[in-house]
């Protein structure tokens, strides 16, 4: 099953790529529709939040932790949900829900599974009827219809091509107000009940990396309008992330220095260069020499 395993990272990877070459227009065509102030109403008949713990809404009502009879089942939508159109064999699909199972019962399982989410998704639907979300190829491959799914996921998608526009119109204040609002998708953590989960460590890495991303744009957008207030809390939401972030503990510095705080600069850059050698067994970087030379100056 490793190997599978595997295979299903690198085809994942790509269809990324794949999903990343789509249009803003498009995008925001098959996520929902946005007032003139940005306000995001969700127009699908489902609604999933992968960010904070799973939840799916089906109309106007969320499906209760007790209507998923099989953990397998909800973990299965996930997959698929984070997979929107791709197909997978069988045997990739047991990869993910029963890695290290044997061939014949985990297909067994799988056909089981399949059935509970769809009498869970679409309860109302004849028992032989085809599913309106599992498709099922000419070579057996298995694929999941998204058009009637708004995301959390796909919205982060849209939120970062909308930060891009921004960007490229010099429209600092949009771009920040939306990276805020991607800031706090980030924040209440990908699929937390799914943190040791293998088959959802590509994913849990990748926003990890935005969120990361997120926050150092922030940091740039608001030192570059000398937002003060705003730079002292990026900086340290990075460094509780990274302590070991040479930008952040320098936007910090810079900022206590531009309020005439040489104390705390010292204090600062002092206790980072401290960390560094303490727990990493590094040197400060050039960069961070020339600073303290400066702020030895400055005293």
């Amino acid at each position: 099953m490793t190997g599978n395993r595997s295979t299903l990272i690198a085809r994942s990877n790509s269809f990324d790529r794949a999903r990343n070459s789509l249009t803003l227009c498009h995008l925001e065509a098959t996520v929902g529709v946005r007032s003139e102030n940005q306000t995001f109403v969700p127009q699908q008949p489902f609604q999933a939040w992968l960010f904070g713990p799973f939840r799916v809404v089906r109309g106007s009502t969320e499906i209760t932790d007790q209507a998923w009879t099989r953990k397998s089942a909800r973990t299965l939508l996930k997959w698929f949900l984070l997979n929107p159109g791709q197909p997978f064999t069988a045997t990739e699909l047991c990869a993910v829900l029963w890695p290290g199972g044997n061939g014949k019962s985990s297909t067994k399982n799988l056909h089981v599974t399949l059935h509970y989410l769809r009498r869970v998704l679409d309860p109302d639907s004849p028992s032989r009827s085809p599913s309106r979300f599992v498709r099922t190829d000419a070579t057996g491959r298995y694929s999941f219809n998204e058009n009637d799914w708004w995301t959390d996921v796909g919205e982060v998608e849209w939120l970062w091509r909308s930060v891009q526009a921004s960007a490229e119109r010099d429209d600092h204040d949009a771009a920040i107000a939306t990276l805020l609002q991607l800031v706090d998708h980030y924040q209440r953590g990908f699929l937390p009940e799914e943190l040791y989960e293998d088959a959802f460590a590509h994913f849990r890495d990748l926003h990890e990396r935005k969120h990361d991303e997120a926050l150092h744009a922030l940091l740039k957008l608001y030192g570059d309008r000398s937002r003060r207030y705003e730079v002292l809390a990026f900086a340290q939401r990075i460094l509780d992330r990274d302590p070991y972030s040479e930008c952040a503990v320098t936007a910090l510095v810079e900022v206590h220095l531009a309020q005439g705080n040489l104390a705390a600069a010292m204090s600062e850059l002092d206790g980072f260069v401290q960390t560094l050698r303490d727990d990493l067994g590094m040197q400060p970087s050039p960069r961070v020499i020339a600073l303290r030379r400066r702020l030895s100056a400055s005293n």
